[in-house]
């Protein structure tokens, strides 16, 4: 057979059954089957012992009465000696005289061989013999006159030996057998008992020992629980790595070191990447901030140029969209290597009214409704959660269609507090209620009104929201979009 693992069909699923049943379901299979071929054994040759010692009674009894005939006694004697231990006798002489159980007949002149196996009689129980010779009516087992009758078949619990003595009587013996069935039973039944109490005991004690067996696989288990917690660097160290357990093991921590190894990889590629964005966003955060100014100053100066003054009013506008790029590049580089937030005690009502105010005045068009203006107490940092609300109003100025309306909803869930934006316009589908929040994404509807960034304002807005330990989401919307942001309130709630 082939070593090699066998390798699971591609999106198929790795059967695991349960090891710990499979063994103790297959060791207590083979010791059932076990215990019943012990049985059986010992069933048929107890009762093969018991029907040789039958046998051997039968014999011994034959034996007496050829001698007791050869040395002249009578059939009473015969009878009288012969009979007991359930066996029962019945002689009929040459004559046609019987003695002895009247329920018991000869088997005829062609039965007197040495003796016969045991079979399945049908007569009646056994009789108190008689004191003298009898002669039974025809219906009777010897008949009438000299020739015997046909002989009373023997039952199904008894055993019966014909012989014909020397003085030409035949003598007829049939043993009881329902002793040996007796025993036999009740053998059958405390062998039953012996092998369920066997069956219950060996049950416990191969679940220990199979509990003992598999100690490495749960040190394994708990070993992978404990790296999926963070303990990245444990492993097993098998002592016998050639054992079918040690091989497992050593696999798994060579797996381990593999993955630890890939892990490291990654982390000092993102931690690059995060360090190469920051410090680029710093370095181009100088440059673009004269630009700025620049830009500015030649756009504020009266000039009859009107090209000129175009020409200035796109640098000024192009060279703010860099420095908003920028910015949004530092802030994802921070989100990404863990922001530190400056939480205090704010007014949540109060960041909402003054966002809400900032709309209208870029968007005077637009009617921004605010409900829930209740003051609302939450430890957060306000300068993030008023970048997050900076962006999801920004979001939906650029979104909505001329006389549009925006809505904006505080309101306290439990433990935490909950913002919820939504314009009127074209719904988001199902299928980019999540993707949206990706990086360096925008839909197709979002160079309505103007560029509408580089698609980094959303994935900032929940990386801020989930560094709060709350999260932003875009729930359906028929008629609109919606965003909610859920952010805990923390100790300032009380």
């Amino acid at each position: 057979m082939s070593d090699r693992p066998v390798t699971p069909p591609p999106g198929g699923r790795t059967a695991t059954p349960s090891l710990r049943r499979r063994v103790t379901a297959a060791v207590l299979g083979l010791f059932a089957v076990l215990l019943l071929l012990v049985g059986v054994l010992v069933d048929v040759a107890l009762g093969a012992q018991l029907r040789r010692d039958l046998d051997t009674r039968l014999t011994d009894r034959v034996t007496q009465a050829e001698q007791l005939a050869q040395a002249g006694a009578a059939p009473p004697v015969l009878v009288s000696r012969l009979q007991g231990q359930d066996i029962r006798v019945r002689v009929v002489t040459a004559d046609g005289d019987s003695y002895g159980d009247p329920g018991l007949g000869p088997l005829g002149p062609a039965a007197a061989a040495p003796a016969t196996p045991p079979t399945p009689p049908l007569g009646p129980a056994a009789v108190p013999s008689g004191e003298g010779p009898s002669r039974p009516a025809p219906p009777g087992p010897l008949g009438t006159g000299d020739a015997p009758g046909p002989p009373t078949p023997p039952d199904a619990t008894s055993s019966t030996v014909t012989r014909t003595l020397p003085d030409g009587s035949q003598l007829v013996l049939v043993a009881d057998t329902t002793a040996i069935s007796d025993v036999r039973t009740q053998l059958r039944a405390v062998l039953a008992v012996s092998a369920l109490v066997a069956l219950v005991l060996a049950l416990v004690a191969v679940a220990l020992t199979v509990r003992v067996a598999m100690r490495p696989l749960d040190r394994m288990t708990g070993l992978a629980r404990r790296i999926t917690a963070g303990d990245r660097g444990s492993r097993l160290r098998p002592d016998r790595p050639r054992t079918d357990l040690g091989a497992a093991a050593a696999s798994f921590d060579d797996m381990l070191d593999a993955l630890e190894d890939a892990e490291s990889r990654a982390r000092e590629s993102a931690e690059r990447t995060r360090r190469f964005l920051s410090d680029a966003a710093h370095e181009l955060r100088t440059p673009l901030a004269g630009i700025t100014a620049v830009a500015e100053t030649i756009g504020s100066r009266a000039t009859d140029d009107e090209r000129r003054q175009r020409r200035a009013a796109l640098l000024l506008r192009e060279t703010r969209q860099a420095a908003r790029l920028v910015s949004d590049m530092l802030d994802l580089a921070r989100i990404d290597g863990g922001l530190a937030l400056q939480r205090t005690g704010t007014d949540l009502a109060g960041l909402v009214a003054t966002e809400a105010d900032r709309t209208r005045v870029l968007a005077p068009a637009l009617d921004v409704t605010v409900t829930g203006t209740q003051p609302l107490p939450a430890y957060v940092d306000p300068v993030r959660v008023t970048q997050i609300l900076s962006n999801l109003l920004d979001n939906a100025r650029r979104h909505t269609p001329a006389d549009g309306t925006i809505t904006v909803t505080l309101e306290r869930a439990g433990d935490e507090a909950r913002v919820t934006v939504r314009n009127t316009g074209t719904p988001i589908a199902d299928a980019d209620r999540e993707r949206i929040f990706d990086r360096l994404v925008r839909l197709q509807d979002s160079r309505d009104r103007d560029s509408g960034g580089a698609g980094l304002g959303l994935s900032i807005a929940r990386g801020l929201a989930r560094a709060h330990g709350g999260d932003l989401i875009c729930p359906p919307d028929g008629d609109g979009a919606t965003f909610r942001l859920a952010v805990p309130l923390g100790a300032a709630s009380g």
